[in-house]
């Protein structure tokens, strides 16, 4: 555990200053539903558009923009209210009026896919991407991924194709399978790795080969670590889902995965919590797993 730790507080120092790219679309509160926030961010500036209400219920078109702070983490800026915007079936009227702001707004990215609002009056909501199609694992694990890692200059990078849906191992929801590659994939749902979604590579005996562990989102882009047999050794790990369960390319996440050879160890923060899972707890998942994925490939 203690080797867990350190390991991670390197990492920790070593990703700390490094910049993430927040999931751009549909983002919310699934407490607060009827209220909604569309966020782009493009090479360090940031767009917000808020489809609001006012108080006596007619809507209010609201926009921040500008350059955020801390690697792509922080935003403040004015909530810009515009009027008189164009009507969805007259001719083009022009650009709506900027009528003033209605105070200051910010936002904190903790990941790729949460952040934590604060609107104008100090109002504090906790946000995320809309998960209106992907869906949670096991349905949303499914799809085509590649898994990027760096071995000292060397970059590996795995391909899986999550198609077929296995019973539950002993601490999951799930399992996710490539039985062509022998791999699976799960979200713990119990047991120290709680929470976590971990994927399994055995070889033609059963016998796990290696693994990985990340927290799943909305984002097709997931940070977290490469966990070795026994899980005792681990490496900084990106992975994509490039393919959705529908057959659709992510062309954001395939583009990436073609040009982020040395990039696994940029995006950190979910991996810094995933020292708190002792080695054990990471080779007790991966067993489990394999366990599924040898029941129906012996």
């Amino acid at each position: 555990m203690t080797r867990w730790i350190s390991a991670l507080l390197l990492l920790a120092a070593a990703g700390s200053a490094a910049a993430f790219q927040p999931r751009t679309g549909h983002w919310w509160n699934p407490n607060e539903s009827g209220s909604g926030y569309n966020i782009d961010v493009q090479d360090g500036v940031i767009v917000i558009a808020i489809y609001a209400y006012q108080a006596g219920g007619s809507a209010q078109w609201y926009l921040a923009s500008g350059a955020m702070t801390n690697g792509q983490k922080n935003f403040t800026g004015t909530l810009d209210k515009y009027t008189g915007g164009q009507c969805i079936s007259c001719a083009y009227a022009g650009r709506p009026t900027l009528v003033g702001n209605d105070g200051a707004v910010s936002i904190a990215f903790s990941s790729e896919t949460s952040a934590t609002l604060t609107l104008p009056g100090g109002r504090v909501t906790q946000i995320q991407p809309f998960n209106f199609a992907i869906g949670d694992p096991p349905n949303g694990l499914a799809g085509e991924w590649v898994f990027i890692y760096d071995v000292s200059s060397t970059t590996i990078a795995n391909r899986f194709d999550l198609t077929t849906m296995l019973s539950p191992s002993s601490s999951g929801n799930g399992v996710v399978a490539d039985l062509t590659r022998l791999a699976g994939c799960e979200l713990q749902t119990s047991g120290p790795a709680a929470g976590v979604v971990i994927c399994a590579i055995v070889n033609a005996a059963g016998t796990v080969q290696y693994g990985y562990g990340f927290f799943f989102g909305l984002d097709q882009t997931y940070s977290g670590l490469w966990i070795s047999a026994d899980g005792n050794t681990t490496l900084p790990m990106k992975g994509f889902k490039v393919i959705s369960k529908s057959g659709f390319a992510n062309t954001a996440g395939s583009k990436k995965s073609a040009v982020v050879a040395h990039a696994a160890a940029s995006v950190l923060d979910p991996a810094i919590a995933l020292g708190d899972i002792s080695g054990g707890a990471f080779k007790e998942s991966l067993n489990a797993i394999a366990q599924q994925l040898t029941s129906v490939t012996r």
